[in-house]
């Protein structure tokens, strides 16, 4: 059994890590909401996209998206997270992305400073990166997009797949793999509309891919985004009701020393008292 000194300091260590717990918990908790709504936003636009991408596809346009490649490498956009405190969030993308088929050997463009350090341990190339940041903001997609399709477009690039995290609730969260290029494996046949499209089908048709693809990226940082913040919380929790815990068993131990100090006290007193007479 410790001094009391000592056990008096370890209950203001884990008093202070119960603050700072409870303290994450709560921004976490206030970023998920706007996390939350900008997600379900983003949802309706990418819907409304795609509608448009096959309405111009029912006309049979001509365009490289639409066709599957036997040349270049397979990318792979990984919607991580640049911090930790949230469970098993970060090391669950990892282990999903190195079991994707053709990982290691792709084009890879990686979101969140924890999931790049530990390719990098790993010896897996980065090819782009970006920071996570507190709440993703379109630009951030606008620039993956930006570096991603003309790659694809040139021949480098044979398909890109996006790796995220999808939140349905603050304890319900899947990994999700979606292939965004080429659209052949999307394609659905409805019935054509006799429309106009100015200044021509091909090219409102790229400029619709190029929103298409950016919104969908947007939308992985988003839910990757709510995901980690609903993991963070998670974990916040358990970490308060963890401290709690220890707060109650060092305060027994407290209480246990106290009373022994006490004890020994009055026999010291009443040895004392004794040998007096």
């Amino acid at each position: 059994m410790g001094s009391m000194r000592d056990i008096r300091r370890r209950i203001r260590s884990v008093e202070s890590t119960q603050q700072i717990t409870r303290a994450m918990n709560m921004i976490a908790a206030s970023r998920l909401r706007r996390a939350q709504t900008s997600a379900e936003t983003n949802r309706a636009f990418t819907n409304a996209v795609w509608d448009a991408i096959q309405e111009i596809g029912s006309h049979r346009v001509s365009s490289p998206f639409w066709r599957p490649r036997e040349q270049g490498v397979d990318c792979y956009i990984v919607v991580g997270a640049d911090k930790g405190l949230s469970g098993p969030y970060n090391s669950n993308i990892l282990r999903h992305f190195l079991q994707s088929p053709g990982a290691s050997d792709g084009m890879h463009a990686i979101v969140g400073r924890r999931l790049r350090s530990q390719l990098e341990f790993r010896g897996i190339s980065v090819d782009y990166y970006e920071e996570s940041g507190d709440l993703p903001d379109p630009e951030q997609a606008e620039r993956i997009a930006n570096h991603i399709m003309p790659l694809f477009q040139s021949g480098e690039i044979k398909t890109v797949t996006l790796l995220y995290t999808r939140f349905f609730n603050v304890l319900n969260r899947e990994l999700q793999t979606v292939r965004l290029l080429p659209l052949d494996e999307l394609r659905q046949e409805r019935s054509r509309q006799d429309l106009l499209w100015e200044p021509s089908e091909e090219a409102v048709f790229e400029r619709l891919v190029h929103h298409y693809v950016t919104s969908l990226i947007y939308n992985g940082l988003l839910e990757g985004k709510a995901s980690e913040l609903s993991a963070r919380m998670v974990a916040m929790d358990a970490a308060t009701e963890n401290a709690d815990q220890v707060i109650k068993e060092l305060t027994q131990l407290y209480n246990r020393a106290r009373q022994a100090s006490i004890t020994q006290e009055l026999a010291e007193i009443v040895g004392g008292a004794e040998a007096l007479r």
